[in-house]
């Protein structure tokens, strides 16, 4: 096979970059917009911070589903050129929001569209070659965290330099960009594997999911995606009452921290050829989700933002393991014409993730305050990692 499929591979990868950076670049500035239309107190503007950032990934966890479909049936170049298009619309129309109820429909509509990730796991398993696999889902979720990186440091410089509104439209020229980029380069796939009409998505996922290791796969990517973005909505202000900083400065401040906690986290995810070579794939997750629970204590220990950025880098370090490893491991408990559709499926299971992560840490921090957020996400994690030690370590012991 030639080298086509791997043009295809970073076309994609760009376009999760750009997509990520649209959906979560928000972060950094969202409770300060959400104060400047009007939500004064600090609490109340947590929670909506969380409900504001948390409902975008829940949409596109319900809607993900019916994308997929319309992938496998029409092909994925006219459907992710339809999801980038309504996205730039949308998120444009951001910049005039002038109440949060208005912000949230906004968000609520950019999740509906929202829905290309599967897409892009299912053009891997279409295109890639099988010994080339674990590679490629190494290369996109890296690229899928490179989203979260950038898009809390732009979001953050231009909201600092240009105001709160500023970052909408240049998130909103960026998908305008993406839009382009699929429009000239991406060609016109179609999936081997058609999924039955009759079949609906509620039995394929009930079906993945009734494979023990799969289950357990798909709770780790759902904890990970929580652990990223839990953190996010309360993040600033954590810093801006409990840390000795300049105010201007809060939202690039975060913006920093998110992105070195990404770099680090994509530095694992591209590596993972090579770590696998040391340890088997059960005994990385099992360490990696016990040092991200360790880590989120330390964070909060931290007295400096110094110290708070260097640990969570390195916490996102160790979550770089997780979602790549899982879907590598995914691939091998399923058959290989089903794969394509299983990660259509479950990756609506795993985004909910994104959704419960600022939801119920908004609401956690407004009512036992922001240090309570870091103490009972690294709990879940501590919780995570003894299910992995019995059901993934024990179990590969007696293989």
């Amino acid at each position: 096979m030639d080298s086509s499929w791997k043009r295809i591979i970073y076309l994609i990868c760009i376009i999760q970059i750009g997509g990520g950076i649209t959906i979560i670049g928000v972060l950094s500035f969202l409770p300060l917009f959400l104060i400047e239309l009007g939500l004064h107190n600090p609490g109340e503007a947590a929670m909506w911070a969380g409900i504001v950032s948390g409902v975008t990934p829940c949409m596109v966890a319900l809607s993900a589903p019916y994308w997929s479909r319309k992938a496998n049936q029409l092909g994925p170049r006219k459907v992710m050129m339809f999801i980038l298009f309504t996205l730039m619309v949308t998120v444009g129309a951001c910049a005039f929001t002038q109440t949060p109820s208005q912000l949230l429909v906004l968000r609520i509509l950019q999740g509906v569209v929202g829905g290309y990730v599967p897409i892009g796991l299912a053009i891997i398993v279409l295109i890639t070659p099988e010994e080339k696999v674990p590679w490629a889902m190494g290369l996109y979720q890296a690229s899928m965290v490179m989203g979260l990186v950038f898009g809390p440091l732009m979001g953050g410089l231009a909201a600092d330099l240009l105001g709160y509104r500023a970052p909408f439209f240049v998130f909103s020229g960026l998908t305008g960009i993406c839009l382009l980029g699929i429009y000239f380069l991406m060609p016109n796939l179609q999936f081997k594997h058609k999924v039955d009409a009759q079949e609906s998505q509620i039995s394929l996922i009930k079906s993945f999911l009734m494979i023990p290791r799969v289950r357990l796969l798909v709770a780790m990517q759902f904890l990970c995606n929580f652990g990223i973005t839990g953190i996010g909505p309360i993040l600033p202000l954590y810093i801006k009452h409990y840390m000795s900083v300049n105010d201007e400065f809060v939202a690039t401040i975060v913006g920093i921290i998110i992105f070195g906690a990404g770099l680090f986290s994509a530095l694992a995810s591209i590596s993972i050829s090579k770590v696998t070579q040391r340890l088997t794939m059960p005994r990385i997750i099992f360490t990696a989700t016990w040092a991200v629970g360790s880590l989120f204590i330390l964070q909060y220990l931290m007295p400096s933002i110094w110290g708070l950025g260097i640990f969570r880098a390195i916490a996102g370090f160790f979550m770089g393991f997780i979602a790549p490893i899982a879907n590598t491991l995914i691939s091998k408990a399923v058959p290989i014409e089903r794969r394509g559709i299983v990660f259509g499926a479950v990756s609506s299971v795993a985004m909910m993730g994104n959704v419960l992560g600022p939801v119920i840490s908004g609401i956690i921090a407004r009512a036992f305050g922001y240090g309570a957020v870091f103490w009972s996400t690294a709990a879940i994690f501590f919780v995570a990692s003894w299910f992995v030690y019995r059901n993934l370590v024990v179990s590969s012991k007696y293989q």
